[in-house]
């Protein structure tokens, strides 16, 4: 239970304002200063000091760009708008007799008489068709509105709409009809793009629909664990994608795979080192992605910055988990992007359970060399001081220290040589350096102590190209080469006493020392091809090698091919099927010395087939159905806790075991639906799934495997408001049982006990639940606005098993007898915060 109560310690406890338009940004100005720069821009303006006074500010940003329709906007909160005589723009005091509402009408030509995809920021509610195409708002408030319109089988189309009061605004649009660009075709299975361009559903997430979600922190990596197949404690912010290992997934931000993006990494990697404000949206590959991507072998996050047309944006936010500032702007051909974060859970816990000092930066300088040419510098550090204590009592202290420091620096050079071919070159640097010190000083259980340091360099480079050489033909192929250094320097020991002493095969003590500086290369190169075959059918075929020095194996060089099928049913409907063959290398920065192991394990290996349908009806609800197979090959042994997965030092807990599983699988089907109704997002899923090793001939369930798994969430929200909830359910983990058996006498005529496990993960642990709320409220400001947010994490407050807690107690015979007590995970968590932006 101690350690249940410090995760919830832990976790609960510049600028103008931006402006689209010619001139400076507005808010903050006086109001009869914009009208005459206007007009001194020749816009004929015409207004009396009586009605535009001195004391007028601009409250709020416009959205609009156009003069009159900016000054009609920053009019309204004053009572006055705009009237029209003789080509001159008159100011004039609102009619209040007029309703202060407007309506839109929406009159949509071109389409195949299919209803498109219409939505509005702010949201307003469902339109009436009056006729074919032709669509009408009533009771509109007036303001801005920012229209997307999207048709199968046509461009996308956005507009600004800005409604007055009393009028009628007609917006005439023109659908397009064009064969989609191939190059922007989604031929894999399993791929769910979070885009801040598409209406939010459960897969289309823009960073304003993550930060609308209740996850701890905006975390853009703890969105991705309520996606339909993954499975996740809540207390990490790793997840695994349909029966993988969390390391099996890899991260991407601006063209860079990230090295280990987490904070507080020796403790359940609480938080990831990614802003979400930062990031325009998020990429998730379940399964089945491209040959342009690989060594790894369940999944892919896909990240890029937040791209503005401003001059200049700023945020700064305050919660329970960190401060933040994050600024970004563009001055003509120059765009910039900084983020900071520092965490807050060293001011709000108490000093005795721990000193979490944690902080991390991202920033990005982009600048278009020409038309055909652009070049951004990239750089994520992230700084950990960490130190967690368990148990207080001097006669039983325990804790541990962790010292982490993250810099990677890259430079992204994109360059388009003709229409037809481009290409992305990266050249990366990256700095890691971690040292974990802890001790245990229980004498009735363990006395342990531990000096871990480690330290790893790589220099990369990785060059993309692109030919498109017409609608039907998309030509893909690159090459990377890497420079991996390492240096480990591990030494430990331990003496078990009491129950610990007792599990099967225990020593009493153990000492461990060892060092080891791998270095060496890694290479890749691959080609993808595809083919637009008739109007409904898209093919791809991939083919990707590997290979890596530093593991000194020889002949373990890998060859992945893959095939993934589009084929379109209907305008509605879509089937894709997916066959790919992914491997993943161990890592330079993944040897396994903490338990002994000084060398390297051949690349996994692990076969995807994939079929899935996407159907989208009238009243748009998408509905999306794939069933996946995965089998797992030259597994790589791994270390597990069986009974406490939560332990500070995990390698000399009794209950470590090694695992050598000649093969795995995992196999399921997942079934998912969204639909947004007027102001209302929400989302639905079921996974039915089972993932299993193979170990010693017979299967045993891996200990995320998670029979029935439901996700499922809904989000309101209007021009002030957003309120959402979002619900967890899963299968129980599996569980390991214990036995207590008399093994005969000692000296003094008393029993002696062996305790042996059961076998292993044939029990569960009771099922997971949680359900999470977060409600937020806007407030403009004379500057910017203020966002402030409440959320409650588990606000059931429900007791979700995450470990059991064995001790020998005495009967009322007087007998020895083995019990068990339960720990948890997260608990109900409440955050509070603000945000101003500016």
């Amino acid at each position: 239970m101690r350690r249940n109560w410090l995760l919830l310690a832990w976790l609960c406890v510049a600028a103008a304002a931006a402006a689209d338009g010619p001139v400076a940004p507005f808010a903050g100005r006086h109001l009869a200063e914009v009208i005459d720069d206007f007009r001194a821009a020749g816009v004929p303006f015409a207004y009396s000091t009586g009605l535009v006074t001195e004391d007028m500010i601009v409250t709020t940003e416009p959205a609009a760009t156009d003069a009159v329709n900016l000054v009609r906007e920053i009019l309204l909160p004053y009572g006055l708008t705009l009237r029209t005589e003789a080509g001159v723009h008159l100011v004039v005091r609102l009619d209040h007799s007029v309703s202060a509402s407007g309506e839109i009408l929406l009159v949509i030509a071109g389409s195949d008489g299919s209803r498109p995809h219409i939505s509005a920021s702010p949201q307003l509610h469902e339109a009436n068709e009056l006729a074919a195409g032709v669509y009408q708002y009533a009771a509109v408030p007036a303001g801005p509105y920012r229209f997307s319109i999207e048709a199968h089988g046509f461009a996308r189309l956005a507009r600004l709409v800005v409604v007055s009061p009393g009028m009628t605004t007609v917006v005439n649009v023109a659908l397009t009809a064009t064969q989609p660009d191939i190059e922007m075709i989604t031929v894999s299975a399993s791929r769910y793009e979070i885009s801040r361009d598409i209406a939010a559903s459960q897969f289309l997430l823009d960073r304003r629909s993550i930060q609308s979600m209740p996850d701890l922190s905006d975390d853009p990596l703890r969105i991705t664990q309520r996606l339909p197949g993954a499975a996740a404690s809540g207390a990490s912010a790793r997840t695994h994608f349909r029966g993988g290992n969390t390391d099996e997934v890899g991260i991407m931000l601006n063209g860079q795979w990230l090295f280990d993006p987490y904070h507080i990494r020796d403790y359940q990697n609480i938080f990831s080192a990614i802003d979400s404000r930062a990031i325009s949206g998020v990429e998730v590959y379940t399964g089945g992605f491209p040959a342009r991507y690989g060594d790894r072998m369940s999944g892919l996050v896909l990240m890029e910055s937040m791209d503005t047309d401003k001059p200049r944006h700023t945020e700064i936010g305050l919660s329970v988990f960190n401060t933040s500032v994050l600024t970004t702007g563009v001055e003509d051909k120059l765009k910039w992007l900084i983020s900071a974060r520092r965490g807050n859970l060293d001011l709000v816990i108490d000093p005795k359970l721990g000193e979490p000092s944690y902080y991390d930066v991202f920033a990005e300088l982009a600048y278009d060399i020409n038309p055909s040419t652009s070049v951004s510098v990239n750089a994520l550090h992230a700084d950990d001081r960490v130190r967690v204590i368990l148990e207080t009592d001097p006669a039983e202290l325990e804790w541990v220290s962790s010292k982490t420091t993250n810099s990677q620096l890259w430079l992204q050079l994109k360059n388009r040589w003709s229409d037809s071919l481009s290409s992305s070159t990266v050249v990366s640097a990256m700095h890691y350096d971690n040292l974990r010190q802890g001790s245990t000083n229980d004498i009735d259980k363990i006395v342990a102590t531990v000096n871990d340091d480690r330290q790893i360099q790589q220099f990369a480079i990785r060059q993309d190209w692109t030919w498109n050489s017409s609608q039907k033909h998309l030509l893909q192929w690159g090459l990377q080469g890497m420079y991996n250094d390492a240096v480990y320097d591990y030494a430990g020991e331990a003496q078990y006493f009491g129950v610990p002493a007792i599990f099967e095969g225990q020593q009493p003590a153990a000492q461990r020392e060892a060092r080891s500086s791998p270095h060496g290369g890694s290479f890749a190169m691959y080609v993808s091809d595809r083919w637009r075959l008739t109007g409904q059918t898209t093919l791809e075929w991939g083919l990707r090698w590997d290979d890596q020095t530093y593991t000194g194996l020889s002949d373990d060089a890998q060859i992945s091919p893959r095939l993934n099928v589009l084929h379109a049913l209907s305008p509605q409907t879509e089937v894709r099927l997916t066959w790919g063959r992914y491997h993943q290398s161990q890592g330079i920065q993944e040897l396994q010395i903490e338990d002994g192991v000084t060398n390297f394990w051949p690349a996994q290996r692990s076969d995807h087939i994939i079929a899935g349908v996407r159907h989208l009806f009238s009243a748009d609800i998408a509905l999306r159905v794939e069933a996946f197979h995965k089998d797992m090959s030259r597994v790589r042994p791994r270390f597990e806790n069986l009974y406490d997965p939560l332990g500070l030092i995990p390698e000399f807990q009794p209950d470590r075991v090694a695992l050598f599983p000649q093969s795995a699988s995992s196999s399921g089907i997942e079934i998912s639906i969204d639909q947004t109704i007027g102001r209302f997002d929400w989302w639905a899923s079921y996974t039915l799934s089972k993932a299993s090793d193979r170990i010693d001939g017979r299967d045993e369930l891996r200990s995320w495997d998670q029979r029935h798994a439901i996700q499922a969430g809904v989000t309101w929200s209007n021009e002030q408001w957003t309120a959402s909830a979002a619900a967890s359910m899963h299968t129980g983990w599996p569980a390991t049982g214990l036995t207590l058996q008399q093994t005969g006498l000692d000296a003094d005529g008393d029993p002696t006990f062996v305790l042996i496990p059961q076998s292993r993960n044939a029990e569960r642990h009771a099922d997971f639940a949680s359900l999470d709320f977060r409600l937020s409220r806007t407030v403009d400001v004379r500057r910017g606005s203020l966002l402030a947010f409440i959320e409650v994490s588990n606000a059931l407050n429900r007791r979700n098993a995450c470990c059991r807690d064995w001790d020998l107690m005495s009967n009322s015979a007087g007998e020895e007898v083995l019990e068990h007590g339960q720990d948890y995970w997260l608990p109900l968590l409440p955050a509070i915060g603000i945000l101003w932006e500016f």
